[in-house]
């Protein structure tokens, strides 16, 4: 287990005692959210990762960008990264981070 999943395991274990405890709605809200999208970027960081395993190419431009090698907390920070500049009009973060091509991304900006 990575340092994400332990960081998502930690916030979901908050979240359970937040719901046995019957603490505020809002509250509660707020951490499903948070687990929603550290569970979407970790997905699409591995998913990043998986294909840069048979793709040079991703290798490359992700140094190129200044990310570093190929590893997975370069990868999270180019996703992280991206989804930090995805236009935020009502949509649901980690609904938008799991309908991004972050693949494509890099390979478009080689």
């Amino acid at each position: 287990m990575d340092e994400y999943q332990l960081e998502i395991q930690a916030i979901r274990a908050t979240l359970g005692k937040l719901r046995a405890d019957e603490a505020d709605p809002e509250l509660i809200e707020d951490y499903e959210a948070q687990v929603r999208i550290l569970v979407a970027l970790y997905t699409a960081a591995t998913e990043t990762l998986e294909a840069g395993r048979t793709d040079p190419r991703l290798r490359a431009v992700l140094a190129e960008l200044g990310f570093g090698g190929w590893a997975m907390e370069s990868v999270y920070s180019f996703v992280y990264d991206a989804a930090l500049d995805m236009d935020e009009s009502g949509h649901d973060l980690a609904a938008r981070v799991g309908q991004t091509d972050f693949v494509g991304a890099l390979l478009s900006a080689e």
